[in-house]
């Protein structure tokens, strides 16, 4: 079993030794090595799996409309026809859709003061209106249309 082992390890190094040592994508969102293609773009990391726990393209986001992109502090965002979803190491992935973004994009979203998102939209327990939790804050969206927000 060591031989093995150490078989193993020698030829990691000479592979590295032959082709060179491959650099690590800090730019995508936790893992380089998952991404999956819907609408011909490409979905990696935990924006992935994000993705694909709201139902992916069949779902209330639709297609990607983008490649994952830089986002403020060190995070990463792609955009979908219904939202987008927004990852940062310390909140992991969340979407954020309809007024919420709307309202959180116009204060400067995740470099604003509320920061990133910390999960995603939920109704009030009275049903009159959705939230959406972020780091430093609340944003409330309101069946008559109002939407608040409190950093």
């Amino acid at each position: 079993m060591k031989l093995r082992a150490m078989a193993a390890v020698a030829l990691g190094f000479t592979a590295v030794a032959m082709c060179g040592t491959v650099a690590a994508r800090a730019e995508q969102s936790e893992s380089t090595d998952k991404s999956a293609t819907y609408c011909r773009l490409r979905v990696h990391g935990g924006i992935l799996a994000k993705y694909v726990r709201v139902g992916s393209d069949k779902g209330k986001l639709g297609c990607p409309l983008g490649i994952e992109q830089r986002a403020a502090g060190g995070g990463r965002m792609q955009q979908f026809d219904g939202g987008s979803i927004y990852w940062s190491q310390a909140t992991g992935a969340h979407a954020v859709s309809g007024r919420i973004l709307d309202l959180w994009q116009g204060s400067r979203g995740e470099a604003g003061c509320i920061g990133y998102p910390t999960d995603d939209e939920s109704v009030t327990p009275d049903r009159r209106g959705h939230y959406q939790h972020f780091q430093h804050g609340t944003i409330w969206r309101w069946n008559d249309g109002k939407v608040s927000a409190v950093c």
